[in-house]
């Protein structure tokens, strides 16, 4: 078992990469750039797909991670104004299922 200084140690990419995605997510909100919110979520959905792998890998319940899924991709549909949705869902879904993919043929290690 691992105390929390130990877990942070393991992860730390990932918080960051979660916080810079929070705040990409906020700076597509704003709407200066309709690129941005694309970027996003690519990138949104290549991490969830990271997760994805690892809840299925060990075995662990994937109710978190759907609900979790769901939610930003609704986040994500609701604050792009002025761009294309559709396009906004496909390379969400794009992103989820490469990072998968990825991560599935062991290109990338993980813990």
């Amino acid at each position: 078992m691992m105390n929390r200084k130990g877990q942070f140690a393991e992860r730390w990419l990932e918080y960051i990469a979660g916080a810079l995605l929070v705040l990409g997510f906020f700076i597509a909100a704003r709407g200066a750039y309709v690129g941005v919110t694309y970027v996003v979520a690519l990138f949104t959905g290549a991490l969830l797909g990271k997760f994805w792998y690892d809840c299925i890998r060990r075995h662990t319940t994937t109710l978190y991670i759907t609900v979790l899924t769901l939610a930003v991709l609704a986040g994500m549909l609701i604050g792009s104004f002025g761009a294309n949705r559709l396009l906004i869902l496909l390379l969400y879904a794009l992103g989820l299922a490469v990072s998968y993919w990825v991560h599935q043929e062991r290109w990338i290690r993980t813990w």
